[in-house]
């Protein structure tokens, strides 16, 4: 009998450490950036270093045709949730968001109807001898004058862009006609043609409208990819209709015993990982195509999709939903019986079991929540704190420092590592003590999305919109450059290690380097 424990107890410990060597979840194996002991960094990149590419996968879409979602690797395999986008030919016409961006639409939402009135006329009124360098000169100046220093990182390049093509941009006041439009679906060609004469737009801008609206609608699928993690090879393919809900849908799939759990278009699926076989569903009642991405806890799948839900994770059924949890890009962590969550406008803590929110702290982005021990960082939109740390208790979060920075995007998460903190987005690299959140070092850099990951003592982070991979050392004494490779990544997804295997997404695939 004893002889028999302790063979279960070996086959137990053997396991969990197979898990724990594996990236079975966004963020790693805690789902907090850090990767296994047994995973390897180079100790130096020179600037002839060349990653070995062991494979690339089969053609998978990114962007508006299949989101931003990143990597999970387990049990020798890949996973890779894709909401696939295609277009078919249609009889029917739609003025949607899709048109409107390629016409040149943005959100003025940050601009004062004074200002919008002002930029337009000024646009109009642009003297002919305004050209090239002097045109790009006074639009800069006219943005610096006119717009803060906040909204100028969203909109600055936008605004300059409009002033370039003078008379030619299609006016503020047209947008907000398509936009009203946006929603009706014609019957036809001939029908879409008939509404826009009627609205007696400008000749030019008539001619732009028409072109710009397709003769194809999107449709979609569900799937979720299982890639071998040594050759690419595809090892099954789970695949259902699906609701074309557009690049946000950007989730990153969850591995557990036995189990690959998987936010996609309408749906959160549960699917056997031997055989590719859906287990259970359960439909999406919060916003279609979520970001977020399933955290697994004891017997619980939790997701954020404009509120948190809690699902039973062998059955699928909606346990509980808390819809004090607003947000649907960012994603939940755990301390304890507590679901930690970032939501639109404030960090909050839910019980686990009752889905009843036990505190609510100052926070809101788009950033996962990184919990080491009792120590909880995040990254945040709130105005004046752009990186929180608060200490975790029975009584609640006690904030211990907040740091502010001016950044277009706060959706990058951090490392707590040692006794600092790591924050490689928002086009800055920065290093702070965990205990006080005095800065250690701070760098510009072209880092702004995608999260990093560290491995032996080093960070592993995208640069220039993930065309290289920069390592750097993980210490606070100095910011130690160990060189830079090129990878060709998809900007917004994150990285995955195991091993001395790295597993990233570019713009058409998933594709493994090993460092040598």
């Amino acid at each position: 009998m004893k002889s028999y424990v302790l063979t279960v107890l070996l086959i137990t410990l053997l396991s969990a450490a197979t898990t724990f060597a594996d990236w079975p979840q966004w963020r790693g194996p805690d789902r907090n950036g850090i990767a296994s002991a047994s995973a390897e960094l180079p100790d130096l990149i020179p600037e002839d270093y060349t990653l070995t590419k062991r494979w690339e996968s089969l053609e998978i879409p990114s962007d508006h045709y299949g989101g931003h979602g990143s990597i999970a690797v387990a049990e020798g395999k890949v996973f890779l949730s894709i909401v696939w986008h295609r277009d078919e030919p249609t009889e029917t016409r739609k003025i949607d968001g899709s048109v409107l961006s390629t016409l040149g639409y943005r959100g003025t939402g940050n601009l004062s109807d004074e200002v919008r009135n002002k930029m337009e006329e000024d646009r109009m009124n642009l003297s002919r001898r305004l050209r090239g360098a002097a045109l790009d000169e006074w639009a800069d100046a006219w943005v610096k004058e006119n717009i803060d220093p906040k909204t100028q990182l969203s909109l600055g390049s936008w605004i300059i862009s409009r002033f370039k093509k003078g008379s030619a941009a299609i006016p503020l006041s047209v947008f907000e006609t398509l936009r009203g439009a946006s929603k009706e679906t014609f019957s036809n060609q001939a029908a879409m043609v008939s509404w826009v004469d009627e609205q007696n737009f400008d000749p030019v801008i008539r001619e732009q409208i028409i072109k710009a609206v397709p003769a194809t609608k999107k449709v979609a699928d569900d799937i979720i990819l299982c890639l071998d993690a040594e050759s690419g090879a595809v090892v099954w393919e789970f695949r259902v209709k699906g609701f074309p809900s557009g690049r946000g849908s950007s989730s990153t799939p969850a591995y557990s015993d036995g189990m690959v759990y998987a936010a996609l278009s309408e749906h959160v699926y549960g699917v056997d990982v031997a055989t590719g076989k859906e287990i259970w569903r359960a439909p999406l009642t919060g916003r279609k195509g979520p970001a977020s991405s399933p955290l697994v806890h004891d017997n619980h799948v939790y997701l954020q999709q404009n509120h948190l839900s809690a699902f039973d994770r062998l059955t699928g059924e909606e346990i509980w939903k808390n819809t004090e949890v607003t947000g649907s890009n960012p994603s939940p962590a755990v301390w304890k019986n507590l679901i930690i969550c970032n939501t639109s406008k404030a960090l909050l803590g839910v019980d686990s079991e009752t889905g009843v929110t036990t505190w609510s702290v100052a926070g809101g982005g788009d950033g996962t929540p990184v919990v080491v021990g009792d120590e909880v960082v995040i990254s945040s939109k709130s105005e004046g704190k752009n990186l929180i740390a608060y200490t975790l208790g029975a009584d609640g979060p006690k904030e211990k420092w907040s740091q502010q920075f001016l950044a277009r995007r706060y959706g990058s998460t951090p490392i707590i590592y040692g006794e600092n903190v790591y924050y490689m987005g928002s086009d800055r690299h920065l290093c702070l003590s965990l205990a006080t959140g005095e800065i250690q070092w701070e760098r510009e850099a072209q880092s702004a999305i995608s999260s990093p990951l560290l491995a032996d003592g080093k960070l592993l982070v995208y640069e220039n919109r993930g065309g290289f991979a920069h390592l750097i050392k993980a210490t606070p004494e100095t910011y130690a450059s160990l060189g830079r490779a090129k990878v060709g990544a998809l900007y917004c997804a994150s990285p995955a290690i195991v091993g001395k295997d790295l597993y990233l997404r570019t713009a058409k695939n998933v594709v493994s380097f090993r460092f040598q």
